[in-house]
């Protein structure tokens, strides 16, 4: 009922609008999802919506009151995770390496590896694909053995130096992105579902969280579909506690502006905070070697096709800053660095920035 209806309310909110080519129902959506994971998504000219089809799918039913009210349903996560996983095997298959090719919905077409090239060059330089990340050009798919290893590719060595490696008071950007927010003083426990715009740490973290973030800060940064997609190290220490919380796959806040109804039409990429306590989601604390710095809390977090983010760092490992600690696996993410009450942490980059902040590149510093 609450998927047949959403659909509806979708058309009843833009009247004006021709929805023809839109899904109309649940059994259209059904066969969508079908088709949708047993393909690789090919390049498409739009930022917010390449490789993530499932958003392109679930766009404009989401916002609705039946669109809010099913995707934060237990039952029907449960069941999109196993849409996802199915898709996911999908995409570690030879069979995804289809759109690895040079057409125009390729992505290796002129369209997407300028795109691929312009968003992994940074600060001006001028490195081919094949420069950037490792492999090789002359191969088949340029060596890419699935549409997942594709988009999981490493840089190659020195393409992303550590900042200041024998500084421990320099913490380095744990992943490739945007920067998206940052907060003060934050609260054990926040109305983060209001309008998405507060962070809530044990419905972030899970019950259990160590106390020392309450009053603590949060950086947030956004990655796109064309950035690098593994995460590193912000702080040498010691992994203390490393686990994965199960989330929502597409839920988004609905926003109360006085009387007057407002949704947001940004859908995913408004809404990282809210999605930092609902989204499937990774947790790994570093205990720091510098006593100044103590622990860090690493949040990795997967929107709607991401139902995998991986941890490749375990309990009790030691890993020096700049580490990789895990990945995320098919399509557009967010991630939060978590910081103890009491740490004077400065100079992060400022929020609303539109190039990314390199991986392992200096992201803020710590004062004695």
């Amino acid at each position: 009922m609450l998927f047949q209806s959403m659909w509806d309310q979708a058309r009843e909110k833009t009247p004006n609008q021709n929805r023809s080519h839109e899904v109309q129902n649940y059994q259209q959506m059904l066969q969508v999802l079908n088709y949708i994971i047993t393909h690789a998504p090919p390049y498409m000219n739009n930022d917010n919506l390449a490789g993530v089809p499932m958003i392109g799918l679930f766009q404009y039913a989401i916002p609705t009151i039946s669109g809010y009210a099913v995707f934060i349903d237990p039952e029907v996560n449960v069941m999109l995770k196993k849409v996802l996983d199915a898709w996911g095997t999908f995409l570690s298959s030879s069979e995804s390496v289809s759109v690895l090719d040079t057409s125009s919905t390729g992505w290796f077409g002129p369209e997407a590896i300028h795109k691929l090239t312009t968003t992994g060059n940074i600060g001006g330089t001028r490195y081919e694909f094949d420069e950037l990340y490792i492999c090789d050009r002359n191969a088949p798919y340029y060596g890419f053995q699935s549409w997942d290893a594709f988009f999981t590719r490493p840089f190659r060595e020195n393409i992303r130096p550590v900042a200041s490696p024998d500084d421990d008071s320099v913490i380095a950007n744990a992943c490739e992105s945007r920067p998206f927010a940052i907060a003060r003083n934050v609260k054990a426990r926040d109305s983060f579902w209001i309008k998405g715009l507060t962070y809530s740490l044990v419905d972030m973290l899970g019950a259990g969280f160590p106390d020392s973030f309450i009053g603590g800060t949060i950086y947030q940064g956004y990655l796109d579909t064309f950035s690098y997609h593994r995460w590193h190290a912000p702080v040498s220490g010691k992994v203390v506690k490393a686990y994965t919380l199960d989330g929502t796959y597409c839920s988004t806040p609905r926003a109360i502006d006085g009387d007057t109804e407002h949704v947001y039409e940004g859908v995913q990429i408004d809404y990282q905070v809210y999605l930092s306590a609902m989204a499937t989601r990774a947790v790994v604390f570093i205990q720091a070697d510098d006593p100044d710095i103590g622990l860090v809390g690493f949040l990795g977090i997967g929107m709607v096709e991401i139902s995998t983010c991986e941890i490749t760092v375990g309990e009790g490992q030691y890993v020096r800053k700049g580490d990789q600690i895990g990945m995320f696996h098919y399509g557009g993410s967010s991630h939060c660095v978590i910081f103890q009450k009491g740490v004077d942490v400065t100079g992060f980059p400022e929020v609303g920035t539109r190039e990314n902040v390199p991986v392992r590149g200096r992201l803020a510093v710590v004062k004695r």
